[in-house]
């Protein structure tokens, strides 16, 4: 028996929007797909988490008695579906390194959110007249619960791909679950264009729709003027496509990039003895389509990351007040930090409710194209400023002000590419020492 296809879809949407695609799906393959939407979940009403969609999964994929042998169903998804099953993955099973008891195969994310989205924090009348134009009962309601998970720099995307990108699950790859991203390169139009980001589909960016991501970890507690740098790619493999002039919605129907659904069909039809080729086929036809784009000059196509960083101590509390600084190490020139302040970083966003975790949007085309032409350049340094700083508290905080206080990261001229990569999310994790004067403690002798 073939699997079944299990298609799900994201924030805001309807099971409806996806039976043109089942029916094209179920034409061409020749397989029955199932079209599983949590019972139409309420992606719209404030009081639903996360939670509640991950439980709703698992309910409703014992009353389609679909199968839980591993390896025994292919996945469509589409935006917000991409959290809902990655964390239903967390929740219920388990990988290791060769083989995972989850009932996925072929996994096909279309426009993923998985590092989130910069709809996700514009607010409810923002999102309810761009958007979605205000459709159905729920006036004011846009799923304020879903949303806070959704916004860029969130704890809960963050925590997640330390789960299942960075921690000891790995779902991904030959002999797992073969998942193919797919996201497209071009932003709304009409009255919609209002939520058109560079580096985006309209709602999600390119860079945050891949899975293939990278964490960087530079601890200041131990020794603060040399920190200690750890970094790692993400666990597993999966491969990853840009689409040429797709949207968020024109992805999954009315497709305006023609060979958008020949791709849809790769990732589903793709075994383990091909997943290599299939991964290397996907990085030729993204590389040509951004080489093509990034010769236009058009700023909105050009390779933008999603740098993400946390900021804490030693003891885990994190610090909401700082300044990144990104530097030149010769004190003679000072055009790095002029254009990476003011040019390469496009946008920041600090999470709404914890501001030690934010998002920057850095443009990593331009910043390699400026580096290329200072030929005495050699190293990027990125240091830090934070709040409370011990000399003005007095008792307690941080000394981050001066070089004599806290050392820098050292990039050299060769790893900057490495660094700083486009379409892709980079997670940064940075842990200063809290210091205590002898105020804040004292025993006294009588």
């Amino acid at each position: 028996m073939s699997r079944p296809i299990v298609i799900i879809h994201g924030w805001s949407d309807k099971s409806n929007s996806f039976r043109p695609l089942a029916k094209r799906l179920r034409k061409s393959l020749g397989r029955p797909v199932l079209t599983i939407n949590l019972a139409d979940y309420e992606s719209l009403d404030d009081e639903v988490t996360f939670d509640d969609l991950v439980a709703a999964m698992t309910k409703e994929w014992e009353k389609k008695n679909l199968p839980t042998t591993p390896r025994s169903v292919d996945v469509i998804l589409h935006s917000t579906g991409g959290l809902v099953v990655r964390d239903w993955l967390c929740q219920n099973y388990s990988a290791s390194a060769d083989k995972t008891n989850a009932p996925i195969r072929n996994l096909v994310m279309l426009a993923p959110a998985n590092f989130g989205s910069p709809l996700g924090h514009k607010g409810t009348s923002f999102i309810g007249r761009i958007i979605k134009g205000w459709s159905g009962d729920k006036l004011f309601e846009v799923g304020e619960k879903l949303l806070n998970g959704l916004e860029l720099a969130s704890p809960y995307s963050w925590d997640l791909a330390m789960q299942d990108r960075f921690g000891k699950s790995n779902f991904f790859g030959k002999g797992k679950i073969l998942c193919t991203v797919l996201v497209g390169n071009t932003g709304y139009s009409g009255i919609a264009a209002a939520a058109n980001e560079a580096g985006s589909d309209g709602t999600v960016r390119v860079s945050t729709a891949n899975l293939n991501c990278a964490y960087l970890s530079v601890d200041f507690s131990q020794d603060p003027l040399n920190p200690e740098v750890t970094s790692k790619n993400s666990k597993g493999k999966t491969a990853f496509a840009i689409l040429d002039e797709e949207n968020h919605g024109s992805i999954v129907n009315k497709n305006k990039n023609g060979k958008t659904f020949e791709q849809i069909m790769g990732g589903l039809k793709v075994n383990d003895a091909s997943f290599d080729t299939w991964c290397a086929q996907l990085e030729t036809e993204t590389r040509s389509v951004t080489n093509k784009r990034e010769k236009e000059d058009d700023s909105y196509f050009y390779g933008y990351q999603n740098t993400v960083f946390l900021v804490r101590d030693q003891f885990g509390m994190h610090v909401k007040e700082y300044f990144l600084e990104f530097y030149d190490n010769d004190d003679n020139s000072d055009w790095l930090e002029e254009y990476f302040h003011g040019k390469a970083i496009r946008t920041i966003h600090a999470y709404s409710d914890d501001k030690a975790y934010r998002s920057l949007l850095i443009d990593c085309t331009s910043l390699i194209k400026i580096i290329n032409n200072h030929s005495s350049f050699q190293e990027m340094r990125m240091s830090l400023v934070a709040k409370p700083e011990l000399r003005v508290n007095g008792k307690v905080g941080y000394q981050t002000v001066t070089e004599k206080d806290i050392g820098a990261l050292s990039i050299l001229r060769a790893n900057i590419p490495r660094v700083f990569k486009k379409n892709r999310t980079l997670l940064v994790e940075i842990i200063l020492k809290r210091e205590q004067t002898e105020k804040v403690f004292q025993i006294k002798t009588f």
